[in-house]
């Protein structure tokens, strides 16, 4: 029995540091190249198509197109202290637990902090956006990135 197929392989041909559309601050890159191979007993020999570069970021793991390289971060917004104050009202109306925290581990405070400051401003329950994955308050019925409506 002949075994044959294909398989992915990658390299990584760069890295440094960049704005992640996902995490949404400033995170590690890797650049991959990405390419299929026909294989014959699982051992890769023959290359298909052309190499597909991307960018990775090395936190979330999401994938994106080399352009994300030339955007910008957005300005810095509040200072520590209307974080705080302002916490629990914004992730009430709609702010992602993700961006409260990113706001906050930017601001100065550990990111165990800031998880305990939004465990004890909106409690444990979130609802979770099918789309993209952002956490919300329960209170929060819709996406406020994409509009989806949350579920319970």
């Amino acid at each position: 029995m002949i075994i044959f197929g294909m398989s992915p392989r990658t390299k990584t041909t760069g890295t440094g540091t960049f704005f992640c559309p996902h995490c949404r601050t400033s995170r590690s890159y890797e650049r991959k190249e990405g390419r299929n191979y026909f294989s014959l007993y699982f051992i890769p020999l023959i290359p298909l198509g052309k190499p597909q570069t991307y960018i990775e970021c090395s936190t979330c793991h999401v994938t994106f197109t080399a352009e994300v390289l030339s955007a910008k971060a957005p300005p810095a917004k509040a200072d520590l202290v209307t974080h705080l104050n302002t916490l629990k009202t914004s992730l009430e109306q709609g702010t992602p637990v993700e961006y409260a925290l990113r706001d906050l581990t930017i601001a100065g405070v550990d990111r165990d902090v800031a998880l305990g400051l939004v465990k004890s401003a909106i409690g444990e329950a979130r609802r979770i956006c099918p789309e993209d994955g952002l956490s919300y308050a329960i209170s929060v019925t819709k996406c406020s990135e994409c509009g989806t409506p949350l579920p319970l």
